[in-house]
């Protein structure tokens, strides 16, 4: 009985890599924001429950969207973003893989909460407009399980919004930091060329 034990255990392999591990970071966050934006809009008919007038199912409501829509699905997405999303990515971080070039707001504190509720007001102004100014006129929310009718608020629909718009800005993000970083590489180039011109010129004299 030992020895079966035992055997089993040599087939054991601590040192095996985890299947979760091979999954690209960047697949992971993509899917855990993908998972948050849809959560924040799903939070919305929790709140509507509640007897807060927040949609409108019909073509006419979703033209009228009111500005507590806006501002709770900002802040549901800020919540989210901030206390879900941003330990992930930092948690994934490793020398090897820079998970917070995936990320936007990416420092601690209560600062990084604000800076994180002001970035998902403005994406979240931009969702309803997408929304109501483009697609519920022509039907083309997705519903897959038929609760909109194809128009309004829909969480499937919000987190493909949200992770365009926010993949937007990260390509912006991304640009200007390379821009940084060349700029910073040059002038550094450039003083150590300066140097070595003097020193020449001194050795000379």
């Amino acid at each position: 009985m030992k020895k079966k034990v035992k055997d089993e255990n040599m087939d054991i392999n601590p040192y095996e890599v985890d299947k979760l591990s091979k999954v690209p970071s960047w697949l992971k966050l993509l899917l855990l924001k993908y998972w948050a934006a849809a959560a924040a809009s799903f939070l919305l008919f929790g709140v509507a429950e509640l007897g807060m007038k927040v949609y409108d199912d019909t073509l006419e409501g979703a033209a009228r969207v009111s500005i507590q829509l806006v501002v709770m699905l900002g802040l549901f997405l800020a919540i989210l973003m901030n206390y879900v999303l941003r330990p992930m990515t930092r948690l994934m971080y490793n020398r090897r893989d820079n998970t917070y070039r995936y990320n936007l707001i990416n420092f601690k504190g209560l600062k990084s909460f604000f800076v994180a509720l002001v970035y998902n007001l403005a994406i979240s102004i931009l969702i309803c407009i997408i929304i109501v100014d483009v697609l519920s006129p022509h039907g083309l929310v997705f519903d897959p399980f038929g609760t909109t009718g194809g128009i309004g608020i829909e969480p499937f629909t919000v987190g493909f919004i949200y992770l365009f718009i926010d993949g937007i800005v990260l390509i912006i993000k991304g640009l200007i930091i390379r821009i940084y970083q060349r700029s910073k590489y040059n002038k550094q180039l450039n003083a150590e060329i300066k140097i070595d011109f003097t020193a020449g010129e001194q050795n000379e004299i």
